[in-house]
């Protein structure tokens, strides 16, 4: 799995990285401490993860991209509710997911 290697490498850049552009919720220092405890051995680099991950998420949570991710009904990505166009974002995401292109999905 490409998430433990990043872990057990200590990549917390590469963590941050992989739940942006996959739509995830941003993980707390907490849950990452857990997570480095299960799989690695030492710190956890939150600021390298938290910039990776807002860097990452902006490119996913682009307006254009939440009509196809409608489309091939994949799920809703919650945290791109955090930008100012997140109810536009919702909206493409669910005529996407409503379309007759859904239908093939």
């Amino acid at each position: 799995m490409q998430v433990q290697h990043a872990i057990s490498s200590n990549n917390w850049q590469a963590v941050g990285q992989y739940d942006g552009e996959n739509g995830l919720n941003e993980k707390t220092l907490s849950a990452l401490q857990k997570l480095s405890d299960k799989f690695a051995s030492g710190t956890v680099d939150y600021e390298s993860y938290q910039g990776s991950y807002e860097k990452a998420l902006s490119l996913y949570c682009q307006p254009n991209n939440a009509y196809i991710y409608g489309v091939k009904r994949q799920p809703y990505p919650y945290a791109c509710n955090r930008y100012s166009h997140g109810w536009a974002f919702y909206q493409d995401w669910l005529s996407g997911r409503h379309s007759q292109a859904a239908s093939i999905f």
